[in-house]
Order: C-alpha cells, then structure tokens, then sequence
C-alpha cells in the first residue's frame, strides 16, 4: 500500500457515504430492472420511481451513468463501499437498505434529504428483497463472475520466446523480446573487475578484497562466473545482505516505538533466524509457514514476524481506547501480512470495502479473526526434542540417586515444595492397576496437569499408546487442554488436562494390567513456561479392583508453595558405616550435579515472538469504529481467492496454520509472484513490478509479466529454492551487461526499465558503512547475537536516544546487527533513506542530499576510519604511488590510471593522506553499484 493510501480510502468513504448507498441502490435496481425473473413485485411501476424520486436526483442528472459505470452487481449485494449488507436476499431485517429507510439518525437514513418515504413503500421493499426465491438468478450470476485482474490469475509457466525452453537463456529470452520491439538490444558484458564488484555489492552488500578481485579476473576457466555465483551464494554474508531486505518489508524494529519507545532486548533472535533462513536456502513456502505459524511448526523464533510492529506500550484507562490501540495492534499484523506475502494492502478494507481489490471489509476482519490471539509479549521457547530426552535420562537418574538415598534422609526435614516444571513421588513398590491423582488445591483457578506417568522400574506403564485408559470425573472444556492429553507421552501446556473443578477434581489411570509401581511423575508444565493452575494439596490413591483405594502418597509432607527458605532435604550419614556413608555422599554428589545439569536445560532462551491466547469472536466495525459492532466474523482468507473458511470456534494456532498453508500454496496466485519480484528488485533495483507490495488494481503492471510468471513458476517447481532463482538471475546475460549509459537506450528508457543495460544505483546505508569498515580492515564479521546500539540510552520511563560520539570495536561489526530503534535513525548513515522501522517499507528511496555528503566528508565515524584507512595504507603499501594504488584497489577494486595516480600524489602533497582518505570514502565510485 502507498504511504498514506489508507487514511486517504477512509477519508473519501466518509465524504461519500450518502453517494455509495444511494449509488447502490441505483445500481441494484438497474441491473435487477432487466432480470425478468423478478415479478413478484410491480418493480417497473413500484419500485423504480420511488428510487428514481429520492436517489437519483439526488446526484444530478449524470450521477446514474457514471455510477453505474463504476459498480456492479457484486458490489450491489455485497453493500457497496461501506461493507454493510445493503441487501440480503429473503431477509430484509438484516437489509441495510432497509435499516437506512427507517432510521431516525440523520447521519445514517435515506434519503439524506427531503421528505421520509412513506411506511407503505418501505413495506413494499421489505417484500421486494423478503422473496429470497426471486433472487436466486441474479445470486447464481453473481456466483459466476470471475476476476480479470492479471495477478489473481492462476500461475502458469508461459513458453520461453523464440520457442527455446533452456534455463540458462529463458531470462534474456523474456527480455530481448521486449528490447526488440522497442528497437534496443542488451549492452555488452561488463568488465571482469566492474563484474566482480557488482557482484560482491549486491550479494554481500560489501566490496570484494584486491585478492578476490584478481582471483576472478585471472579465472580462465570457462565456468568462472558460476563457480563465483555459487560461492557468493555459499557466504554467510549473503544471508545478511538478503535479510537487511525483508526486515524493512516487515517493520522489524527492536523498541516499542510510541511516546516510551521501550527497548525490545530479546527481539534480534528474529533477525538472526531470518539471515539463517535465507543462508540455508530454506523453501521459501516454509520461511512464510513457520513466520505465521512457527510456534506449531518447531519454530518458535519465526513467529517475531507477527509482532514485529510498533506497540503502544501505555495503555489508555478507557476501555474504549484500549479497544482501538488493540484493533491498531491488529491491523499492523494483518496489513503487514498482506503487503509482505500477498502483495496486497489488506489494511484498505479496515473500514469499507477495498476501493481497488477485490477485498470487502468482511474480508478483512475474517482475515482480523484469525490473528486476534496474537499479544505482544515475549515467551520462553520450548524445550528441543534432544534436550527433553536427555531431560527425561536426567530424570530417571535424579530418581535412581535419590532412591540410593532414601536410607540417609533426615526424618525431621519435609520435601521440597510443589514445582509447575515437574514434581516426583518415590514409592515402596506397589502393586497397582488404578491411579488416582485428587487436587485438593491450586495456587490459580482449575488444576492443570500436563502429563501423569506411573512408573515401574525404567517403564512408564501409563501411556495410552501402551494401553493405559484416562478417565475424571470432569473436563474443563477448552479447545487446546483434553482428558487424551494426560498420558499420550507429548509435554508442554498445549498437551494438557485441566479439571473442571478448582478443588476435588481427579483423573485417574486405569493400568492394562497390575503393574508393581514405585514412582509417579507429574508436572503442571514440563516446558516451565506455565506456573499458573498448580496443585499445591493433592492426595495419590491406588486400588487393584476400582473400588477399595489406599493413599500412597500426597503433598502434606511438602514445604509450603513458594516457599524456598528451607532445604528440601538434608541427609544424616552419622549413623551409617564409613562404607555406607563415603557411598551415601558420593550419590549426594551426583544428586547436586544431575539437579544443576537439569535446572540448566530447563532455562530456554527468552524471545520477542508474542503470546497466543484463544481470541474473543470478532466483529465487523461499521467503518472501522470500535464503538459499532456488526455481524460476527468467522476466520477465513480473502474469499475472491480462496474458499477457505473455518469454524468460529477453531482453535487460535490451527487457525494461523491454516491461513499459512494458503497463503503458502502452489495454488496462490501472488505468493511465488511476489517474491520473485522481491528478489528480481534485489538485483535490478526496480521490480518487474515497481509497487512491489502492492500487485493489486492500484499497482502497476508489471513491465515483463511473461517472465514474471516464468520465474514464479521456478521458485515452486525448484522446492522453493530462492537460491534458485538468484542463479537464474545472475547467470543471465542481462545481469553480467555493462551499465555505461548509451544515448539510444536513454532516449527510449531512460529508467532502464526493459534492462538494456545494468541499472547502476547507489548502495544502501547499510552496505556504505560496512564498505567503509571493510576497506579499513576494521570490520567485524561476527554473526548473530544481540546487536550493538548506535546511541546513548537515558534510561527513564520514556527511553532518550543520544547519537554515539564515540566509536569502538563493538561498534565495528555489520549494520545488519545494529539495534534498529524506532522512530531514531543513524546519526550518520540514516540520511542515506534508512527506515524509521514504524511501517513496512517494500522499497527504500534513493535520494540525494548535501547531508550525504557532508555525513561522508566530516562524521567523526567516517573521520575515525579514515585514520584507519592512512594507516592500513601506510602498513601495506611501501611508497606514495603504492599507497595511492592500494587505496583504488580497496576502494574501487581497479588501480587508477597514470593521471589518476598524479592528480592524487599532487592532492595529498598538498594536504595530507587523511583528506585523500576521505576523498576517496566520498567518491561517488565508492558508494554506486557498477
């Protein structure tokens, strides 16, 4: 979506509301007028002249023809611009036509002027749209209109021109169509050296070393560049480059923003799994899977895509605010969605239908329904599955040591409190074949028990898949918690029971058989992100028949909950043998050890990936405002693409798993297309598509939509390779051509847009701060981790962001890494178009400003590295014309040439090799892609 499109849709829908009613009425008698198949009512004589005497004239005498011009039955029966069901066949109650002609609010009844119709024309309306039989024809004609809009359309591989179907020419076959038709050809292949570094800045976002330059150019081997291509692909710094992208897509910030601007400590593990992503080559349909739905795919980190965006921390004290901040929180998540993926700016049917797309506002609040459980909130990540099983082998030894220890106990002494990650009861062996856990008490609400096992000896003989049967004697009723869930083997609050009652609730394990039992393991949550609904009174039963029950064990002899004053367990050795006390302490020992081993694989790492909860039902908004509820929506995706439609009901994760796999599929039109046009921007600059988030009837058409659909068909039939499509890219002719303008080209595509030659661009402000580090040797390639700041923070409740003055190796590493704070920027790059993080930004601006300049020539960054640049020139290079030349190499990746060389000798000698230094950071040859 445009910047500011939104505000303006809302806008023009207020100012038109009377028109888009009154126009929808004109509409739906117009095109019904014709149907014969609507003779219940004299609609000729009856109803035609009521809307003729109230609604056309109205408008004045041309408003009907334009009108109609504009709308259309579907728009008709869905209400118009406003979202409202202006018309619903067979019920007239729910008709807004009709709740406009009887209203007494004049800022919402019809006419808006002049008289009230009188009560037996409404009535007489009322009956027109109550005869649901008379408007099945013009529903199955509505059902049967389709979308013409180019990307809606099903992906299909179009034939390569000039009837080749080869990869490695498709891409200059699409294109050298176009040229030719326009009377242009592509420029020659570009310089080994002007290649090399290209290749090195779009990739990598930084310059090649002199070594590599020269490797390339001495590279007689015939598949030089694709082994260059691979190996560029293969670097870790083409993830970061890459990455630097997608965040802007997705207004990744880490502070809240808004008036606190809080920081977000733990929100860069998003962007360390978005390089590792793009790094690994992960399919493409899996990175936008796991991003909406990564909590219930094993990807717990991914999820820092939902809650990316700006969030008011400061919550307003009336309720009626606290609504809208959370429909903004909503929105962001929704609209950022559509734009990223879908390229569509959803967010224009928060308040009427889409102007452009084919998106009514019902849409978009099904589309609202499916994230409405999404919180802003860091979480704990869950155990990983090798670390639950060496958990689950820590256990059984913690269980083994305390066994050998059970002798030593001091009898005096009770046992350690309650515990929500995983509680043990020892017992004599038993003979068993029921189990019976009662709650007696909670520290919050209904008990919850994430898995009850009984074990005996190694065995754990209360699994359902060994038989075991569950029963209670009564469910909380919850869509995630079940009774199966208390002894099927899986861990974690998502795979648990809760009880029905808040104290006297039981479950209870019927054995397959009578075991000899001697330990029962139970947890409120074994992932120890949970500590609410914990049974701190309980009592443990068993029985052989079902009927005679002997109590085996139960909290009493329990510290108090909460209480860690007291050590649990002290063990007495006094009365023992030498021998058996020296055995008693080493198993004491192992005790101590296997207890930190376990405490320290229980402290999962803390991430800013929100929180889920089972949402509230949503409503439509009449015009987007909180205060006017409509019908209940039901989750769904956007229903001119799709029919995919859930239950009101469905559980809050399986409704973003859902809305993933569509969004994800082969089968949508715009995921794979979109992308591609993301990657093909990364390359070119430009996408073949110059909106590239917004692919709808407000964007523009793309300026090569048969190899558009090419590429989008390689990325799925490749798995989804975006590795793929780059090569594709890469190795074309069109990408290796040299960028030197031509005075044809120029006058016929100045933008070079049809590509007769590379498009030559500045760098990001990313990639000339790390080009600066990297020519002075300076920087840092270290991955991943927390970032480091480019500010001073004044740490009070509403957080001040100081520019840095003064820089160190900390600050030395990738810009990738850099803390992006919203609403600050850079106080030295961030004049070169960076983001202000509070909004997706599909393409940044590339604009020229004497602040660039002045940034580059006197900063005390770039002042700093340009010391740094004199002194690695002074200790690489041996005499003024070898300094000259290194610095060309560094910094241009070419020596320069005899007047060059002279030019700059004479410049230094007449000032000094600090102000060559930065000459030559601030050269316009420096910061442009060749």
């Amino acid at each position: 979506m445009i910047p500011g499109k939104e505000s303006f849709c809302s806008i023009r829908s207020q100012r038109t509301m009377f028109t888009s009613l009154n126009t929808l009425l004109i509409v739906v008698v117009s095109l019904i007028s014709a149907a014969s198949h609507l003779q219940a009512v004299d609609f000729e004589n009856q109803i035609l002249p009521v809307l003729q005497e109230h609604c056309i004239d109205c408008h004045g005498p041309d408003a009907a023809e334009s009108d109609l011009r504009l709308d259309s039955l579907l728009t008709a029966l869905r209400g118009g611009d406003s979202g409202e069901a202006a018309i619903v066949p067979g019920d007239s109650k729910r008709s807004d036509l009709i709740h406009r002609l009887t209203s007494d609010d004049a800022a919402h009844q019809m006419p808006p002027d002049g008289d009230r119709l009188p009560p037996a024309q409404v009535e007489l309306f009322k009956a027109w749209i109550d005869d649901a039989e008379l408007w099945q024809s013009a529903q199955a004609e509505l059902a049967k209109q389709t979308i013409d809009h180019w990307s809606f359309q099903p992906l299909q591989r179009p034939r390569v021109p000039n009837g080749s179907d080869s990869q490695a020419h498709a891409v200059d076959a699409f294109l050298d169509a176009k040229l030719s038709a326009a009377g242009l050809s592509q420029s020659p292949t570009a310089p080994r050296r002007r290649l090399v570094r290209r290749a090195y800045q779009v990739l990598h976002g930084l310059p090649p070393t002199p070594q590599q330059v020269d490797a390339f150019v001495g590279d007689t081997r015939d598949n030089a560049w694709e082994l260059l291509v691979d190996d560029l692909l293969a670097s870790p710094r083409y993830g970061e480059a890459m990455a630097t992208q997608w965040l802007d897509l997705v207004r990744f910030g880490e502070t809240h923003g808004f008036e606190t601007n809080r920081e977000r400590p733990n929100a860069w593990y998003y962007r360390d799994w978005v390089i590792d992503a793009f790094n690994a080559d992960q399919p493409y349909d899996d990175f936008v899977r796991q991003q909406i739905a990564g909590d219930a795919l094993g990807a717990d980190v991914a999820t820092g895509f939902l809650v990316g965006g700006p969030y008011d921390l400061v919550k307003g004290a009336d309720p009626l605010l606290r609504l809208t901040q959370r429909q903004d929180e909503l929105a962001d998540i929704v609209n950022t969605t559509g734009t990223a993926f879908l390229g569509l700016s959803l967010g224009c049917a928060r308040c009427h239908n889409h102007k452009f797309d084919p998106v009514s506002q019902t849409d978009y609040y099904a589309m609202q329904a499916v994230f409405s459980g999404v919180n802003h909130a860091e979480r704990a990540l869950p155990l990983r599955d090798d670390a639950r099983k060496q958990l689950e082998e820590i256990d059984r030894q913690i269980a083994d040591a305390r066994q050998h220890l059970s002798p030593f106990v001091a009898k005096d002494v009770s046992r350690p409190a309650v515990d929500a990650k995983g509680n043990v009861e020892n017992l004599e062996p038993i003979d068993a074949r029921f189990v019976r856990f009662t709650i007696l008490a909670t520290n919050q609400s209904q008990p919850c028990i994430d898995e009850l096992e009984i074990f005996s000896g190694d065995q754990n003989v209360a699994l359902a898949s060994g038989g075991a049967i569950a029963t209670s004697n009564g469910d909380f009723v919850h869509p995630l918690h079940k009774l199966e869930h208390i002894n099927d083997g899986r861990f974690g609050n998502a795979r648990s029971w809760i009880a029905a009652k808040a104290a006297g609730g039981w479950v209870q394990i019927e054995l397959p058989k009578t075991h000899a039992i001697d330990r029962i393991q139970w947890a409120r949550d074994s992932d120890g992100r949970y500590r609410d609904r914990l049974a701190t009174e309980y009592r443990i039963e068993i029985s052989i028949d079902g009927d005679a029950w002997t109590e085996v064990a139960n909290g009493a002899d329990r510290l108090p909950h909460g209480d860690s004053s007291a050590t649990p367990y002290r063990y007495d050795f006094a009365h023992a043998t030498e021998a058996e006390a020296e055995m008693g302490r080493q198993q004491l020992q192992r005790l101590e050890e296997l207890n930190s081993l376990r405490e320290s694989l229980l402290k999962t790492p803390t991430v800013y990936a929100g929180t889920f909860s089972q949402p509230a039902p949503t409503h439509r908004l009449n015009r987007g405002e909180i205060g006017s509820p409509r019908e209940q929506v039901a989750p769904a995706a956007i229903r001119s693409l799709t029919d995919l439609s859930l239950a009101s009901d469905t559980p809050e994760q399986q409704r973003r798993v859902a809305i993933a796999n569509w969004i994800a599929s082969a089968d949508n039109p715009l995921t794979a297309r979109v992308f591609v046009n993301r990657i093909w921007q990364f390359h070119f600059g430009t996408g073949i598509v110059d909106t590239p988030s917004d692919f709808g009837g407000n964007g523009t058409p793309p300026t090569h939509p048969e190899l558009l659909d090419w590429l989008a068909a390689e990325l799925i039939d490749s798995g989804w390779s975006t590795k793929h499509i780059h090569r594709l890219i890469l190795t074309s002719k069109a990408w290796q051509q040299d960028s030197l303008p031509r005075d044809q080209g120029l006058a016929i595509d100045a933008s070079s847009r049809l590509l007769w030659r590379f498009p030559p661009r500045r760098l990001s402000a990313e990639a000339i701060r790390d080009s600066i580090l990297s020519v002075t040797g300076k920087l840092d390639l270290k991955q991943g981790g927390p970032g480091f700041s480019a500010f001073e923070i004044e740490p009070e409740n509403v957080r001040h962001y100081f520019p840095k003055k003064d820089f160190g190796p900390a600050d030395w590493r990738r810009m990738v890494y850099m803390t992006r704070v919203r609403q600050e920027r850079d106080a030295v790059f961030g004049v070169f178009d960076c983001p202000d993080f509070n909004q997706v930004v599909p393409q940044r601006n590339r604009s020229t400003t004497p602040l660039q300049a002045l940034n580059l020539l006197n900063s005390r960054f770039v002042l700093q590295q340009a010391d740094f640049l004199v002194q690695r020139l002074e200790s690489e290079a041996s005499d003024p014309a070898a300094k000259v030349a290194l610095g060309y190499q560094l910094c241009f990746s070419r020596l320069p040439d005899a007047e060059e060389s002279a030019a700059a000798l004479a410049f230094i000698e007449q000032s000094d090799w600090q102000q060559f230094a930065r000459a030559i950071l601030n050269a316009n040859e420096f910061v442009f892609v060749p």
